[in-house]
């Protein structure tokens, strides 16, 4: 089917966002390669840190490879689809969506895990994991916020508001991702209101996963400042 020039700048712009988050998703799985790969090689035998350790090398080693093949895949087909001036179904950017944001939950997860083994953890590969996580974090709430509240939507500002935007200039993808970024800048002060129960439990989960990496990012501060004294 061939697509309006209003409908290709909005595929256009979601396809780039996910291309943003392909990148960034490749270089957090090395990070994690690196942090698992230091943590294996130094183990004293604790259950946890094999765990922890076989879990993070199955993700970066096994599953990331394949999927990024595929994902990469995908990427090209819809991009090469757009280029020829056809419509991208939605269930194309959604599939890479779901993915990317399962990735979100499992290396937040995968990060939780390896704090508690920091002290066998290379200084700054951690550290640089959470510091890279932060973005893709970000952007992929802002893709969530903007799937579900814009994307098929009679009008926005049904499932969740946003309080920094104005109403009156209309509202655009962009907001979203501006929204999840302040509220991160903002120390957790949250730019975003769910409406509906669907969009009060998101709002939750994710300003839950901020403080938590607010913790994170503060114990592995600290045990880097331990380790020097």
């Amino acid at each position: 089917m061939v697509i309006a020039p209003a409908g290709r700048r909005a595929q256009t712009k979601e396809l780039a966002v996910l291309g943003l988050l392909y990148l960034l998703q490749t270089i957090n799985a090395e990070m994690l390669r690196r942090a698992a790969g230091s943590l294996d090689s130094q183990l004293t035998g604790t259950a946890g840190g094999r765990i922890v350790a076989d879990l993070t090398l199955l993700q970066a080693d096994r599953i990331h490879p394949v999927a990024m093949v595929i994902c990469g895949v995908g990427l090209v087909a819809m991009t090469t689809a757009l280029w020829r001036g056809f419509r991208v179904p939605r269930w194309s950017f959604d599939a890479l969506g779901a993915w990317f944001c399962l990735r979100l939950l499992a290396e937040y997860l995968t990060i939780n895990g390896l704090i508690f083994e920091g002290s066998k953890v290379q200084p700054g590969v951690l550290l640089g994991q959470i510091v890279l996580y932060l973005p893709y974090f970000v952007i992929s709430w802002g893709w969530i916020f903007h799937r579900l509240d814009l994307v098929d939507q009679a009008q926005p500002g049904l499932v969740v508001q946003l309080s920094d935007a104005n109403p009156t200039k209309g509202i655009t993808s962009f907001d979203y991702y501006h929204a999840s970024i302040s509220t991160l800048l903002n120390k957790g002060k949250p730019t975003l209101v769910g409406v509906t129960r669907t969009g009060r439990i998101l709002v939750l989960v994710y300003l839950g996963m901020i403080l938590g990496l607010y913790a994170l990012t503060f114990a592995r501060i600290l045990q880097l400042t331990r380790s020097l004294v």
